[in-house]
Formats: structure tokens, sequence, C-alpha cells
């Protein structure tokens, strides 16, 4: 049983991640897949289903606070083929090149302000939408030139991920290794 459930999931997963040919823009992929724009999704069991639900909840990506984007200083990239979207021009400009191992949907570039804290202490942001790409793809990173200013992350960026869900997150430079970091809110 442990190898049919393992085998299963294994399946599950590899469904979630697979890609679609952008040829057919809305596609249902057999049960539980749907493709859209060249991204699929794995969408939620059939009700009814325990041992598919059970098998969900364990592959479920909200746990975990790793994002699908990466990004990188500018000057730390290869050059190569890029869109590239301009959110500011002052002097102190820098260029965060986000790219992606597979594709994404609903890619957006967020300019962000602190509203206030709530009581648990996490940031509650005025969040205005600045560029939208409808898929992020691994062939294509996107160049964001813009910049930070002061502790309190005033760039960010939104996405949907595979399961549905829009995630956010503040961007900022690391005090300790200079890195771009990525504050999930």
């Amino acid at each position: 049983m442990k190898k049919v459930a393992t085998l299963l999931t294994a399946f599950t997963l590899a469904l979630g991640v697979s890609v679609c040919s952008a040829v057919q823009p809305d596609v249902t992929g057999g049960p539980g897949l749907i493709c859209r724009d060249g991204v699929c999704e794995l969408t939620p069991a059939v009700a009814g289903s325990g041992e598919q639900t059970r098998m969900a909840a364990n592959a479920n990506p909200y746990n975990n606070a790793v994002p699908d984007v990466e990004a990188k200083w500018e000057k730390d990239m290869q050059p190569g083929p890029r869109d590239v979207f301009v959110a500011n021009t002052s002097e102190y400009q820098v260029g965060i090149v986000y790219f992606v191992n597979a594709p994404i949907r609903n890619f957006k570039v967020l300019a962000l302000e602190l509203k206030e804290m709530s009581q648990a202490g996490k940031p509650i942001f005025n969040i205005k939408e600045l560029y939208t790409k409808d898929v992020l793809r691994p062939e294509r990173p996107l160049l964001v030139k813009t910049a930070l200013f002061g502790s309190i992350p005033n760039n960010g960026f939104s996405y949907t991920d595979g399961y549905g869900k829009i995630r956010y997150y503040a961007v900022s430079e690391s005090g300790m290794d200079g890195s771009v970091v990525f504050s999930e809110f």
C-alpha cells in the first residue's frame, strides 16, 4: 500500500509541474489537470476520494515559504535575452533579474508602502501593481530596474502558484551578504 501511495504521490507531483504545449491555450489535460497559457496546474482532488485528498494535503505548497521565483542583481548575471521593465529612474537605480525553472502565471511587479503592522508583527502593505507578465518563462527572465530605499521594503512581486494561490513577496537587500532577499507577506 505504501508503494502505491508513493507512486501515486510522485505521479501527482509530476502532473502538477508538467508544462503543456503553448499551441493549445486552454486544455484539460486529464482528471485534475488544467492547462492555460502553457502552464499546467493540478486541481484539488474530487470530494469523496479520501486517499487523493490525503495525498494532496501532503503535497501542499502553502506550508513551504520558498518561492517558485529566484532573483539576482543584474550585475551578477550573464548577458542574455530578457524582458525589461523600468519601475524607477532615480540615481539609486538597481537592476533585479527575476527568473524561474518552470513557467509561472500572473507575475506582477509591485510597489509597496507600509500601511501598518499586524498584531502578529507582520507588515501590512498598500500595494500598487506596476507591471504584469501573463507567463514568466525560464527562457525569458525579467529585468526590473528599480530603487531600494531604506530598511522597509518598497518593492515586491506576486504570482499565481500551481495551486491557484496568489503569493506575495517583498524584495530587499540582505544585510549579511548583499544578495536579493524575499519575504512572503
